[in-house]
């Protein structure tokens, strides 16, 4: 259950949250958590807003790359309504199964890409460990240049964030408990 309304352009909401509304509305065609609750912020929300988008579809990361990037780091957040919409449109995107898989169980990298099995493991370092091992940072930047290192840092930060307000919103607040396990 949601802590706050999601806000629309209605007069229950201040007309900054209503003009946040309707601009996410107009250039992202809809308004899905988290974008929803980001226009209670007004401005920031919409360049909050502006800045997945930007993430999520403008950088040098393929889409099978984009997702299997955010599955990593809403599978590190537990965030199982990040992790539910993202399978299905990497899926359509062409990430392939076994990666999914391997960020789903924390599973063994063995089997994946180069490609794949650098993703994850930057991502599991990244959001789950003190810090990214210098040899791990190097393949990244080999692999990605200085731009995608920073694109695959800032997709993962910016979907933790998402997976913090919907905590915060206690929307499906409640992980699956086999993602609890520790790793």
């Amino acid at each position: 259950m949601a802590r706050l309304p999601i806000p629309s352009d209605t007069e229950g909401f201040s007309e900054e949250t209503r003009a946040s509304a309707r601009y996410v509305k107009e250039t992202r065609g809809s308004m899905p958590p988290p974008s929803s609750y980001l226009t209670y912020a007004g401005k920031a929300g919409e360049r909050l807003s502006d800045l997945v988008e930007h993430l999520r579809y403008h950088t040098s990361l393929t889409q099978a790359e984009a997702e299997l990037t955010i599955c990593t780091a809403a599978r590190a957040a537990n965030a199982d309504f990040i992790w539910n919409a993202h399978v299905k449109l990497g899926h359509a995107a062409g990430t392939r199964e076994e990666a999914i898989h391997a960020v789903d169980t924390y599973g063994p990298l063995d089997g994946l890409t180069d490609d794949e099995a650098l993703i994850i493991r930057f991502g599991r370092e990244l959001l789950e460990s003190p810090r990214v091992a210098d040899e791990t940072f190097a393949a990244v930047r080999a692999r990605f240049g200085e731009k995608g290192l920073l694109e695959l840092t800032a997709v993962m930060g910016v979907y933790m964030m998402n997976a913090t307000i919907l905590r915060a919103m206690d929307h499906q607040a409640a992980p699956d408990a086999r993602h609890l396990t520790p790793r």
